[in-house]
């Protein structure tokens, strides 16, 4: 029970509703918010380069969760909402990290450049966070420059390269060879990348109703960026503009698929056309081309010759080692780890370097290696995910976990079928519509979230700060969790470090500030204020000073640990990781508790 207004409250919120909006949170970023922002910064939309998107939409939607936490934190005036963002921060440098050191086959190797341009950054803003809540306000002119500090680092993003090349040339005093060779393997580690972390986010709802498992999940941006291929193949397939493809049509694919039509027979077709012809029409709609097209064989066989040719850069009909290397990443994405691609190196050239390779021998070993295999179920999830959620049937797969999640989650799709799925075939004129309504249900979950957390924390006597610090944070970061553990185990350490230093930047930048910079303009335009309706931001300032030096400190020995072990993660370091977050988060509540000192 808690006291309202003198009278007491039977609480009747068990805890479990807590964790159920943690999962409502991850699906409708994953599912809805997550694509349609994809589809926005695509060719087709803003046009964004990759390092905008990463720096801006994409970052929205790895912390869209955290920055309504703290969204409703503020103009309730409760500390859930700035403990759930620096909570959140210490989780991500200290737990998420570790999580990924732990989880990795290998030790992860990694490149220096981009994990100092993000760690320094985000110390500074830390610093300057750090002297204007010193006063225990936030005023509006305060929260207006921790803004305008976020467009700082979006400009470091779109002139990364020229940044780290000035640096290697004027500080570290690099000769023009090493400069390029060291420009050259950035370019390689952002083609792989794609320096978009959240464009690979662990699917919840894939993972709990029996669909794939998290190791395997790529996300959502394959399958909205592969959707704009499947709309321009289908146009280009449909001659009359009918909007079905016929049986003359489809053997057309058939023929550009093969190079050579005399090898297509009309039986051949017949066969296709009954696999894609699922309601027996007699024609093929853009939908069930989609299904098909995105888990078939033909569609590796047409992406070798595509990748073979585009690297093919002297067009001399075969590959070298170099570009063998570049074409297999275009083929598997960050799916595929650089050992993998060594070996597959080492088979093709026989050890000899300079050898060069056709593309009869290059696609013979692709088809009939575990490589394509794995691209093989990557793409049947493609599929899959390209039907969006399922109302009905329960899976079949997966056991009673599955059945049970899939009932346990059928009243969330139900709500969330209100908003548009830009991965469907046709749908992504609808990506503005489908990014509205996603934040209209990221807002409402948020809120009903906030409210059960602050209720059970109440009836707990846990303070609101305390919640944010350790339940809400961590709840909050599960889908980034997730996404980053997933790319530490394909090796790529690079993606999964900047991934939480870069979420990081934009909670405190963008969701501490944008929440705080809204209430300031309400207040400041409010009429017949009371005298304790200020118009700043009440923040608490005991202990804040040593609670920001304490992550900047934990931001050193991430640093500082991964430059004493030659910018490598191993496990023993991962381990060391979850000892530090224990600490913190001890030394939080001691402070707060026992010392009567508000961390904030």
């Amino acid at each position: 029970m808690f006291m309202m207004n003198g009278l007491a409250h039977t609480v009747l919120i068990p805890p479990q509703a807590v964790l159920y909006m943690f999962v409502a949170l991850a699906i409708v970023c994953d599912e809805y918010f997550v694509p349609s922002l994809e589809v926005i910064s695509g060719e087709s939309k803003l046009d964004l380069s990759n390092d905008i998107a990463g720096a801006t939409l994409m970052a929205a939607g790895g912390s869209a969760p955290e920055l309504f936490t703290s969204m409703i934190g503020t103009f309730a005036e409760s500390d859930v909402g700035f403990g759930t963002i620096v909570g959140s921060a210490v989780f991500n440098v200290m737990f998420v990290i570790g999580v990924c050191a732990v989880a990795s086959k290998e030790t992860l190797s990694l490149n220096w450049w981009p994990l100092f341009r993000d760690c320094t950054y985000y110390a500074i803003c830390l610093g300057i966070l750090a002297i204007f809540m010193e006063d225990g306000a936030i005023w509006m002119w305060e929260a207006a420059v921790l803004l305008v500090l976020y467009g700082g680092y979006v400009a470091i993003m779109a002139y990364n390269k020229q940044l780290y090349a000035w640096i290697l040339a004027n500080i570290l005093k690099k000769d023009s060879v090493t400069i390029t060779l060291m420009l050259a393997e950035l370019e390689d580690d952002e083609e792989v990348t794609l320096n978009k972390p959240t464009g690979f986010r662990a699917g919840l709802y894939q993972f709990l109703t029996g669909k794939g498992t998290l190791a395997e999940t790529a996300g959502t941006a394959i399958v909205t960026q592969i959707a704009g291929d499947v709309n321009e193949t289908f146009a280009k397939l449909d001659t009359d503009e009918s909007g079905k493809l016929e049986v003359d049509e489809i053997a057309k694919l058939l023929k550009e698929v093969c190079g050579d039509g005399s090898k297509v027979s009309p039986d051949e077709v017949k066969v296709v056309m009954g696999e894609l012809d699922k309601d027996n029409t007699g024609d093929v709609t853009l939908a069930e081309f989609t299904t098909w097209y995105l888990a078939s064989e033909e569609r590796i066989v047409k992406d070798i010759k595509d990748a073979f040719h585009h690297f093919d850069s002297d067009k001399s009909g075969s590959l070298t080692s170099s570009e063998v290397r570049y074409a297999l990443k275009e083929l598997n994405g960050v799916a595929i780890t650089e050992a993998e691609v060594n070996g597959a190196v080492e088979t093709l050239t026989k050890g000899n370097p300079n050898a060069t390779i056709g593309f009869q021998d290059f696609s013979s070993y692709y088809m009939g290696s575990d490589l394509k295999k794995r691209r093989q179920s990557v793409m049947q999830e493609q599929a899959e995910t390209s039907k969006g959620l399922v109302l009905w049937p329960p899976p079949t797969e997966g056991g009673m976990f599955a059945k049970f999640n899939f009932f346990l989650t059928l009243p969330l799709v139900l709500t969330m079928k209100t908003i548009p799925d830009v991965r469907k075939p046709g749908w992504q004129d609808w990506c503005y519509t489908g990014f509205t309504m996603a934040i209209v249900w990221i807002g409402f979950y948020s809120w009903v979230m906030v409210t059960c957390a602050t209720v059970v924390g109440k009836t707990f006597g846990i303070p609101d700060m305390i919640m944010g610090l350790t339940f809400l944070a961590a709840g909050t970061s599960v889908p980034d969790l997730l996404s980053s553990v997933i790319v530490a185990k394909q090796g790529h350490g690079d993606m999964a470090v900047s991934s939480s230093i870069g979420s990081n930047i934009f909670d405190i930048l963008i969701g501490l500030p944008f929440p705080w910079l809204c209430f300031t303009v309400v207040r400041a335009f409010q009429k017949n204020k009371t005298e304790a309706e200020k118009d700043y931001v009440v923040v608490g300032n005991d202990g804040l000073v040593i609670s920001i030096s304490i992550l900047i400190g934990m931001l050193g020995i991430v640093v500082g640990s991964i430059a004493a072990f030659g910018w490598t993660m191993t496990k023993q370091m991962g381990y060391f990781y979850f000892f530090m977050y224990f600490v913190y988060v001890v030394q939080a509540i001691l402070r707060d508790q026992c010392l009567g000192v508000s961390t904030w």
